[in-house]
């Protein structure tokens, strides 16, 4: 029997607040994924039970991933935070990276050699800054939903417990998400998924793969500003507010 899985104890901060410049600070799982993970190949393994799904999920939360278990996916729980076990300052845990720096860190470089994973989502919010204040964005596909490419770890306890967590990857916008900002999340379609979790693909092979990567969105629209508030929940978080924009 394996350690016990224990719950992330939380962050001293709020890391909704450091964002950095990749202006990705939220990102939702608007459905129940249970219903369309069956696309991803190899088979996936069943999803949590109890996982209830999020409008409006922010850094420090909880969200699903599929990463390799054997021959199949597995679809897990993990925080959204990447805590490996020689960090201590957790508060500072990253919940984005950018693509160009993944082979320069080895905090980074071994994740990326080793623990690779996929964040299935409907789609992601993005900020436009408009003078003075940003108006929140929603990016996704017009049928179906995205995977995120991302990493995972592992946060091993003295006592045997252990909690997991990931950040998914950023690359240079694309597409429809050049009109708001210059980072974006690092999304793959069916084939680059199955390259990018595979355990024979070349960690050389892995950066270019994302950079080289077309965005997978297709349709966005902008959302109210009261969205921003990570308290805030339901289907008005990614409701249109105003007109929406087609590739």
């Amino acid at each position: 029997m394996g350690p016990a899985r224990r719950p992330w104890p939380g962050p001293r901060a709020d890391p909704r607040l450091s964002i950095g410049d990749t202006d990705l600070s939220r990102r939702t799982g608007r459905r129940c994924v249970s219903g369309r993970l069956a696309q991803f190949n190899p088979p996936l393994a069943d999803a949590p039970a109890e996982w209830q799904p999020g409008w409006n999920i922010s850094p420090g939360q909880q969200l699903l991933i599929l990463r390799r278990n054997q021959r199949q996916l597995e679809c897990v729980r993990v925080l959204w935070k990447l805590t490996p076990g020689w960090m201590r300052e957790l508060d500072k845990a990253p919940f984005s990276v950018r693509a160009e720096l993944l082979l320069d860190k080895p905090q980074f470089s071994q994740p990326l050699a080793q623990r690779r994973c996929l964040l299935p989502v409907d789609g992601y919010y993005l900020w436009q800054q408009r003078g003075s204040r940003k108006q929140p964005w929603y990016l996704r596909r017009q049928n179906g939903g995205l995977a995120i490419a991302g990493l995972w770890e592992r946060y091993q306890l003295e006592d045997g417990q252990y909690w997991d967590s990931c950040a998914l990857i950023s690359v240079p916008a694309k597409g429809l998400a050049q009109q708001l900002g210059t980072r974006m999340p690092a999304t793959l379609n069916s084939g680059e998924q199955a390259i990018w979790l595979a355990q024979a693909t070349a960690v050389s092979a892995l950066q270019p793969l994302l950079l080289n990567a077309a965005s997978q969105v297709e349709l966005m629209h902008p959302v109210h500003p009261a969205m921003s508030n990570p308290q805030l929940q339901g289907p008005t978080c990614c409701a249109p507010s105003g007109r929406s924009l087609k590739l």
